[in-house]
């Protein structure tokens, strides 16, 4: 009997993740719907296909594709008052006429929790709308994306995107040229977390946790309002680097800006505040800044000016 049973087991272990591996979730949508976490009426298994299946929870994928906006016409997918959870969330197909496909977080503030590699992802062409809100966007799998173009309208409104990850190291945001009210950055466990930003966006308000590094791609320009939380500690310092492989990235401020203990390399300082860091590395290559090394280290530098 006992070696019935853990033959039972063992066949449940392996049956068991079959349970929780993720679904696709399509969005079919006539002129208006909702997003909640308990109605079937808007999804389907199949791109266009029949709805009634079961809203999309934390493991599922949503799809939001050519079908979605039902005939082509301009449809708009109203979220809920509260937090949706998924793996991953991609609206980069879902386009109709006119206004095209809307997906509005701001009439009910919703929270959202994308816990896939995937993340969240608006490419391709076509007229698509992302309203945030109010809410917080939190991407929590240890390697995540933020993925838009220009082609798509974003209003991010007073929402938080926030990069959550325990141990990240590749956390992207290829931010479109948009505008972002608050990014906000964790620390990880353990060692040094690794985040991107790509293209020419406008931030409201960065945040960036120590122990980390954040990337500014070759060639673009963040426009930033509030930049006083990105700052280190001498056990957990920032390293604010461009591309060093293929050129410079600029920070812009009007603001002042002080880092304490960062290392700083390929970068440029604009904008018309004033750039310092203390108690903190000049890796060369930097522009617009003023670094001085910690106590012993050999003194600081002026870098350009």
């Amino acid at each position: 009997m006992n070696k019935l049973f853990g033959l039972f087991l063992l066949a449940l272990a392996f049956l068991t993740p079959d349970l929780v591996q993720a679904a696709n979730r399509f969005a079919v949508c006539t002129t208006t719907c909702t997003w909640d976490n308990s109605s079937t009426a808007m999804w389907s298994t199949t791109t266009g296909g029949a709805t009634g299946a079961s809203a999309p929870s934390s493991v599922d994928d949503v799809i939001l594709d050519a079908a979605t906006c039902v005939g082509g016409t301009t449809c708009t997918i109203t979220t809920f008052a509260g937090t949706i959870s998924v793996n991953s969330l991609t609206q980069s197909a879902c386009t109709a006429s006119t206004a095209g496909c809307i997906l509005d977080g701001s009439a009910n503030n919703t929270n959202f929790t994308i816990s896939g590699n995937a993340g969240y992802v608006n490419n391709g062409s076509g007229t698509r709308t992302l309203n945030m809100g109010s809410g917080t966007w939190a991407l929590s799998s240890n390697t995540t994306q933020w993925s838009v173009v220009a082609s798509m309208t974003l209003n991010a409104g007073t929402s938080t995107l926030a990069f959550t990850g325990a141990s990240a190291t590749g956390r992207t945001v290829d931010g479109g040229g948009k505008t972002y009210s608050t990014i906000t950055v964790s620390a990880i466990g353990t060692g040094i977390g690794q985040f991107q930003i790509n293209n020419s966006n406008t931030i409201g308000t960065l945040t960036i946790t120590a122990p980390n590094r954040i990337s500014i791609q070759n060639g673009t320009t963040q426009t930033i309002t509030t930049l006083t939380n990105v700052s280190g500690t001498s056990s957990n310092p920032v390293l604010v680097t461009g591309n060093s492989s293929f050129g410079v990235g600029t920070i812009s401020s009007a603001n002042n800006w002080t880092c304490n203990w960062c290392a700083i390399t390929m970068m440029t300082f604009s904008g018309g505040g004033t750039f310092s860091a203390t108690n903190s590395f000049d890796l060369k290559g930097n522009t617009g800044i003023t670094i001085t090394a910690p106590s012993g280290g050999g003194g600081g530098r002026i870098i350009g000016g």
